[in-house]
């Protein structure tokens, strides 16, 4: 029932969105010199979109028409965006039927013409930045901003694919990452220098009001989960540490904390010992390592924690970013898949870098932006 409630609102929102018109390279790149946004407030009656445009001057208009564009970036075409509802809360557990695809990468970090790059060479969006991959399923496990300089396109894609895909018979699932948690909640340490200057640009103290519940994506944003399990899969930023499935918290219990915590400034910190303290902390699902050697130690997690865990959520396996991987990798016997391909350009190639973890007729792919499947040699 959510699942058909979540699509049924988008539906008629994402038919008939006139595709974006391609400009040069050259004028795309002094657009984005200065442009930024828009930042989309939700008032009593309708919406109002502020920009930095590209001359560094700011546009605020109200949105009679419920459609917005965002600029292009690059090679990627500018595109209008439907705007839709404050929408509820996203469910934890998602059907997902047999046989139907699934790619679930991580950590985008702002990188948005790589983002496009390996949504195009991987058949998700076509040339005009629209949902392709008709029944697929995508999964974006966290981590959208922060680093990068181009982090609201980025959001503002993702929310305009979700509604296409469910159009389409799809599903486009974002989950919540320690980086969205730390901008919503204001903290700036690792937030791109240029987003500062857009906010002191657009008036407001700090950029977290630029995401605030009152705005379009900010309610978005705060609707998404933290842990969300997709038929017998479960996807996750950080990773699911023995404390948590000590806990006894269930995937619901541990989403409503976190969705809780993202309007409470960084700086005020949960009592020791709390759940939330958990939660939200180096052992919560945000946060989390374990599985990874870090420095000169072995991962944490020992292969009963797996087991524990797979047991404990009644899943096969877990997909996870937060920790960077040379490439998707199988881990613990194929138990734990990590995607997070930090998004760069090769250093000798000059090529997009970027992976994820494909799902396909029942077998499993290390996905490239080139367009590259190889075989992850996972079972179904």
């Amino acid at each position: 029932m959510i699942f058909v409630r979540a699509c049924s609102v988008v539906l008629w929102l994402a038919i008939g969105l006139p595709p974006g018109d391609a400009v040069s390279a050259a004028a795309q790149d002094v657009q984005r010199a200065e442009g930024d946004g828009p930042y989309v407030s939700i008032l009593p009656d309708g919406w109002r979109a502020d920009t930095v445009t590209e001359d560094g001057n700011v546009s605020r208009i109200d949105v009679a028409a419920g459609v917005v564009t965002v600029s292009a970036v690059g090679s990627a075409p500018s595109f209008a965006v439907a705007l839709r509802p404050p929408p509820q809360a996203a469910a934890s557990i998602e059907p997902l039927a047999s046989g139907t695809p699934l790619l679930v990468l991580a950590d985008t970090h702002g990188e948005y013409a790589i983002l496009v790059d390996f949504l195009k060479a991987q058949g998700v969006i076509d040339e005009h930045l629209r949902w392709a991959f008709g029944k697929g399923h995508l999964a974006v496990a966290g981590d959208m901003l922060d680093r990068g300089a181009h982090q609201i396109e980025i959001l503002w894609l993702l929310y305009k694919l979700e509604a296409e895909a469910c159009a389409a018979g799809g599903r486009l699932h974002v989950l919540i990452g320690n980086h969205e948690a730390l901008v919503l909640r204001g903290d700036e340490r690792y937030l791109n220098p240029r987003y500062r200057e857009v906010a002191g640009r657009l008036g407001v103290a700090d950029y977290a009001q630029l995401l605030g519940p009152d705005t379009v994506l900010g309610a978005w944003l705060r609707s998404r989960p933290a842990m969300l399990k997709l038929d017998d899969l479960l996807i996750v930023h950080g990773g699911v540490s023995s404390h948590l499935t000590e806990s006894g918290l269930d995937l619901d219990a541990v989403n409503a904390i976190v969705r809780r915590s993202l309007d409470v400034p960084y700086a005020v910190k949960p009592p020791d010992g709390s759940l939330e303290a958990l939660v939200l902390g180096a052992n919560g699902p945000l946060w989390h390592r374990g599985y990874f050697p870090m420095r000169e130690s072995p991962p944490t997690a020992t292969n009963a924690d797996v087991m524990e865990a797979l047991d404990r959520f009644g899943v096969s396996r877990i997909l996870v970013g937060h920790t960077v991987v040379d490439r998707v990798s199988a881990l613990y016997g194929g138990k734990v898949v990590a995607v997070q391909v930090y998004p760069h350009q090769d250093d000798v190639t000059g090529q997009p870098m970027l992976e994820g973890a494909l799902r396909l007729d029942g077998a499993w792919f290390r996905a490239t932006a080139q367009g590259e499947r190889s075989v992850l040699g996972l079972a179904n």
